[in-house]
């Protein structure tokens, strides 16, 4: 009995250590886990801790980099916008003026990537210098963006003083720069807005500037311009016409007009000129050179002027069926579409589609500022000489077209810009040239027009001058197609 009393109590006593054993272990691994709970949200906090720090350090830059350019150590960008802000609050209470002008470098990429960008940094260093010592303390200075400088001049006594200060920036920045060795040299455009006339608030003001640099810069270098409605005005109509080039149906909206080149000795119609017009929905009648302008700017010429070729092509054709025989059908092109030899095979294409013999017709090569180099236009005018069409120079002696290029290239016609002749009547200088220009188109076997005839005077003179080709609003103005066709067809020219 004894002994069973024993192996009972020793049993309990197992029993009772198993349990207090089995019960630490699950205190023990509930202690882990929570040491490992506890070390995860230590990283979690100091992973926490570490992008907080990140934040606050893009914080504390973005903050630096408001008040002040780190490049240039002009104002930083939101702080600039403020001046203008609260300058224009003052200028709103005391009845001031104040300007606004955007600096842009010309060129800028060119210099940076032939040199290195240590060297491009250093120039727009030297340059944030040279205009922050054009303005006033009470003015400000920022920039905006890698080469593009902002002014703000407040407290002006008139608008005139603007133009002053953007003068003297002009000229300090067209001084030599010199840098490690380099002496560089640069030039920049200024656009200006004019507070209250150009903008009320800053987002006016920064946009009508942008409008005058945009104007400045197609005018060329060195040069400042100020805003006025007329640029916002020419700006969305640019946007129209632009937008309206990309659409099919704008072929549709096309007219074309034409304008006879008379012999004046016969009263026969050497060549008809194609002029072609936009009735363009929202502007009216857009002209014929401000549509090619925006055309060229689009890279939509040369698909312009093939519809052109073909459908002047096509009612040249129709106009022969009733007896109605012009020699020559007169296209505008311009020397920059001669530098694609595909648009050159694409007129051959059309001639030949047509079945338009290429001897009728006049491809009326208009001079421009942009020639091209002297290979390039000989390559073209080759081509053109082989598909056997006729060439003509128009505008003669108003651009770069030479006495070089006279002799080197087979030419047909010269078309005499229209502004030789508006003085005919009264300037004996006026009537000398004309005598010398038919004398070197003569000796170089090219047919003289005259262009620009509008009075019965000057159709007088110049026909005792023995001009013989002759075009202008005394001799027919243009006209539709329709209109063209029943007018010459029922009767011949008199004048």
């Amino acid at each position: 009995m004894v002994l069973l009393f024993a192996l009972v109590g020793m049993s309990m006593v197992s029993a009772v250590f198993i349990y207090l054993y089995a019960k630490s272990q699950s205190h023990c691994q509930q202690a882990k886990q929570e040491i490992v709970v506890g070390k995860t949200e230590l990283e979690n906090l100091k992973k926490d801790d570490y992008h907080l720090r990140q934040e606050l350090s893009v914080l504390q830059n973005k903050l630096s980099h408001a008040m002040e350019d780190p490049l240039t150590m002009l104002l930083g960008w939101q702080l600039f916008e403020d001046r203008i802000n609260q300058n224009i609050h003052e200028s709103a209470r005391y009845q001031l003026t104040m300007g606004v002008l955007i600096i842009d470098i010309d060129d800028f990429k060119v210099i940076n990537n032939a040199l290195n960008h240590q060297i491009g940094d250093e120039l727009l260093r030297v340059v944030a210098k040279r205009i922050h010592a054009c303005i006033r303390q009470v003015d400000s200075a920022s920039r905006f963006t890698k080469d593009t400088f902002y002014v703000l001049l407040t407290q002006l006594g008139k608008p005139e003083t603007v133009a002053i200060v953007a003068q003297r920036i002009l000229q300090a920045l067209e001084q030599p720069i010199i840098i490690n060795e380099h002496e560089l040299y640069i030039t920049a455009c200024i656009g200006i807005s004019i507070y209250p006339t150009d903008g009320q608030d800053t987002a006016s003001l920064l946009r009508s500037a942008d409008y005058a640099l945009h104007i400045a810069k197609e005018k060329g270098k060195q040069i400042y311009q100020f805003y006025h409605e007329r640029i916002h005005a020419n700006s969305q109509r640019e946007l129209a016409l632009a937008t309206g080039l990309r659409r099919e149906s704008m072929f549709h909206e096309f007219a074309i007009y034409y304008q006879p080149i008379i012999n004046v000795q016969n009263d026969n119609i050497i060549c008809m000129d194609t002029l072609l017009y936009w009735q363009h929905p929202a502007l009216g009648l857009v002209s014929p050179p401000e549509l090619f302008d925006y055309a060229e700017k689009q890279g939509k010429l040369n698909v312009i002027s093939e519809w052109l070729l073909r459908n002047a092509c096509k009612q040249f054709l129709s106009w022969r069926k009733l007896d109605f025989i012009p020699e020559l059908l007169g296209i505008p092109l311009s020397f920059k579409q001669l530098e694609n030899s595909q648009f050159i095979y694409h007129i051959s294409q059309i001639l030949q589609e047509l079945q338009f013999n290429p001897a009728w017709l006049l491809l009326e090569i208009k001079e421009n500022s942009g020639q091209l180099s002297f290979d390039i236009v000989e390559k073209a005018f080759n081509m053109l000489k082989y598909l056997n069409v006729k060439i003509a120079i128009d505008d003669f002696g108003s651009a770069p077209f030479s006495l070089r290029d006279l002799k080197n290239f087979t030419v047909n016609f010269l078309k005499l810009d229209r502004t030789f002749i508006t003085d005919v009547e009264n300037n004996p200088k006026t009537v000398e040239l004309i005598k010398s220009v038919l004398f070197l188109a003569k000796s170089r076997s090219i047919e003289l027009v005259i262009k620009g005839v509008e009075t019965k005077q000057q159709f007088d003179i110049l026909k005792q001058l023995d001009c013989t080709l002759m075009q202008g609003k005394l001799l027919g103005p243009p006209l539709p197609e329709k209109e063209m066709a029943s007018k010459h067809c029922q009767q011949s020219l008199k004048i």
